[in-house]
């Protein structure tokens, strides 16, 4: 059900899921080598780096991890789709907002503490701390703030859409179709526009972990970035809210047309039931 998530269990995955998906940079630069020296020849790092995004959201995506999470939706985004189809009321959405970008904020704290004082010593003690794999630093759309709010919204419409699809004709195969397609349109994106995130907390939460949200005041551009990031996949959200209407209606209204039909279905029933009663009697 979505939005099931008790606020502590959303706190809880986001900052779990926030943490482990920043690691990917760092699992790049220690399994490259290793795995080019076992096949002798190098290994392409983009390639690697797409397979482990691709095997991460695999794990995050899974019902076995949903099961854990208590269905958790890790993203402002999904709450505020869930939110405009009337699968999830306003406070329960505001609240669950909240929830995962405080989530997201703390994971991503906590693994540029683990990256400074655990990962930087160990795996790579050679380097300075600034040039170290998978170092958080504040997301900036490259493309600008209308093409990468209109790349966010393009990449979490056509996402959330395939999904919908997925769950309909791929069955127990569907969040794993679903990753497979949200790697697809990172790779035709190429970042040149937003890199496709799709879920604006991870943006957020660079800035706050870099230092430089509020650089420049409340008109400066590090709130500007991350306020691109939010419309685009608002926008995105809302789009595949209006498309699902347009297909059907939403949730809200699904559920009203089936309570009134099972209503006209009682009464229907009541009524056939006092004929029977008044043929009974004349008999």
């Amino acid at each position: 059900m979505p939005g099931a998530a008790s606020p502590a269990h959303e706190l809880c995955s986001s900052a779990f899921m926030s943490f482990w998906m920043n690691t990917i940079g760092v699992e790049v630069a220690l399994l490259q080598p290793l795995l080019s020296r076992l096949a002798g020849q190098d290994v392409d790092g983009t390639s690697l780096l797409l397979t482990l995004l691709f095997l991460h959201l695999c794990v995050f995506f899974s019902p076995a991890y949903a099961s854990l999470s208590r269905g958790a939706c890790n993203n402002p985004t999904v709450y505020f789709l869930f939110y405009l189809t009337g699968e999830v009321a306003p406070g329960a959405a505001v609240v669950g907002v909240a929830c995962v970008v405080l989530g997201t904020i703390a994971g991503t704290f906590a693994y540029a503490q683990t990256l400074e004082r655990v990962i930087h010593p160990f795996a790579f003690p050679e380097q300075t701390l600034a040039s170290v794999p998978g170092k958080i630093s504040a997301v900036v759309p490259a493309g600008g703030a209308f093409k990468g709010a209109a790349a966010e919204a393009g990449v979490a419409f056509a996402n959330f859409v395939f999904a919908g699809v997925a769950q309909r004709f791929a069955g127990h195969m569907a969040p794993y179709a679903g990753a497979f397609f949200y790697v697809i349109t990172v790779v035709l994106e190429k970042c040149a526009y937003s890199c496709g995130f799709m879920n604006p907390a991870v943006v957020l939460a660079t800035h706050v972990v870099d230092g430089d949200l509020f650089d420049g005041g409340w008109r400066g551009e590090s709130l500007a970035h991350v306020g691109t990031y939010f419309c685009g996949a608002a926008l995105g959200a809302a789009a595949t809210a209006a498309f699902s209407k347009a297909l059907g209606g939403g949730a809200a209204e699904k559920e009203a047309k089936t309570r009134e039909g099972e209503k006209k279905g009682g009464a229907k029933a009541k009524a056939k039931g006092a004929k029977e009663k008044e043929k009974k009697k004349e008999l």
